[in-house]
């Protein structure tokens, strides 16, 4: 096994266990938390555009899915439901062309982690942003350890012959 992903595993194990151990001592939902962080990682994007991009795909994926609540609610389940529900899935698909919030999946794992939550918006909230923080540590901090002690990346060498000349 590579030496760099050791030193990002155990990094990212660490403060991974660190979190499940202090969220319950803070108030906030370690499951939760852990949606925010995988969507950081996730997202394909690193360091602050990373988080940035994770934190407004998630809050807005909490807000699609107070709206397919509040749309179920109006024409009433379970033909409401289907409605709203549908419509919105279709708007969270065509969000991914707007440039902030082009992560679709965060969208989506704001929007279900909020049907799980019980309707503490504050804790899904405050968890989410705790994660997506979890999530840049994790990055920031494997990618120290790996720069510190790993070993370097091999460089790729073109090699040519007398004849490609």
């Amino acid at each position: 096994m590579k030496r760099n992903l050791v030193l990002a595993a155990v990094v990212t194990g660490i403060l991974c266990g660190v979190w499940a151990g202090v969220a319950p001592l803070v108030n906030l939902s370690i499951w939760a938390g852990f949606a925010g962080c995988t969507a950081y990682f996730a997202s394909g994007k690193n360091g602050v555009n990373g988080l940035l991009l994770t934190i407004s795909t998630t809050f807005v994926g909490v807000g699609t899915a107070l709206a397919m609540i509040a749309g179920s609610d109006v024409i009433g389940p379970p033909f409401g439901t289907a409605v709203a529900v549908g419509g919105i899935v279709a708007l969270i698909v065509l969000m991914g062309a707007v440039r902030w919030l082009a992560f679709v999946p965060g969208i989506f794992v704001g929007c279900y982690s909020t049907f799980a939550i019980e309707g503490d918006w504050k804790l899904l909230g405050l968890s989410l942003l705790a994660g997506a923080v979890l999530g840049l540590l994790c990055d920031w901090g494997g990618g120290r350890a790996v720069k510190t002690f790993g070993e370097p990346e091999p460089v790729a060498v073109l090699q040519t012959s007398p004849t490609d000349a």
